[in-house]
C-alpha cells in the first residue's frame, strides 16, 4: 500500500528515528537536526540526526542505517559498529483523511567527537549540537520548535538516559505512554509545572 494511503485506510505504518550522539569531557551531546525549508511537512522544525519511514522488504536496521549515510552522511564504518537498537516508540492521532497509527524504531548512535554530520539528501537545513540536558529542556520550554515525533523520540532518550527523573510523578505514565497507541490524559511532562 501506498505509504500516503496508510491513514486513510488506518493501516499503522512504521519508521526509525537515530539519536546521533557524542561524549564531551564527561557531558553527551546530542546532534539535532533543523529540517528544510522546503520539506512539505514540518519545514525548519527539529528533528533526529535521521529518521523515514520504512519501505516494503527492508529491514529496520538497513533503513536506519541508510537514513544515517542519505541524511547525514555517516560512513559505513561508523554505522556497522555503533548503531544500536533502542526499543520503539508508538503513538496515534487523528488526522484529516483519517486516523494516524505509527510505530517508529529507535536507534542510538554513538558518533566520533570530531565527527561532524553533513546533509546529503536536501532533506536537512542544518545540524547543530546540543548538550542532552538543553534538548531535554527545550523540549519542556520550547516544543514548538520541534517536529511532534521527533519530540517523543526525545523524550524516550531522555528517559534512558536518566534525564528525566525516574522519581517524576508522570514517569511511570509517559514510560508506558510512549509505547502505546492511546496516550494518557493524565500525562503532564511537557508541561512547565
Amino acid at each position: 500500500i501506498e505509504r500516503a494511503a496508510v491513514v486513510s485506510f488506518g493501516v499503522p505504518s512504521y519508521g526509525c528515528h537515530v539519536n546521533g550522539f557524542t561524549r564531551k569531557n564527561g557531558d553527551v551531546y546530542i546532534w539535532l537536526a533543523k529540517r528544510a525549508l522546503s520539506k512539505p511537512t514540518y519545514p525548519g522544525l527539529l528533528d533526529q540526526i535521521a529518521a523515514g519511514g520504512l519501505p516494503a522488504k527492508t529491514s529496520l536496521l538497513e533503513n536506519a542505517k541508510r537514513e544515517a549515510a542519505e541524511e547525514a552522511s555517516i560512513p559505513r564504518d561508523i554505522l556497522d559498529g555503533n548503531l544500536r537498537a533502542a526499543g520503539c516508540v508508538s503513538y496515534r492521532y487523528a488526522a484529516r483523511r483519517g486516523l494516524s497509527t505509527k510505530t517508529l524504531a529507535v536507534f542510538d548512535l554513538e558518533l566520533p567527537e570530531d565527527l561532524v554530520p553533513i546533509n546529503g539528501d536536501g532533506e536537512v537545513d542544518a545540524f547543530m549540537l546540543m548538550k542532552a540536558e538543553e534538548a531535554v529542556e527545550s523540549l519542556r520550554s520550547r516544543l514548538y520548535e520541534w517536529k511532534p515525533n521527533s519530540a517523543l523520540v526525545m523524550l524516550d532518550f531522555a528517559m534512558r538516559w536518566g534525564y528525566v527523573d525516574v522519581d517524576d510523578p508522570d514517569y511511570i505514565t509517559v514510560a508506558h505512554d510512549l509505547r502505546s497507541y492511546s496516550a494518557s490524559s493524565r500525562s503532564s511532562v511537557w508541561s512547565n509545572n
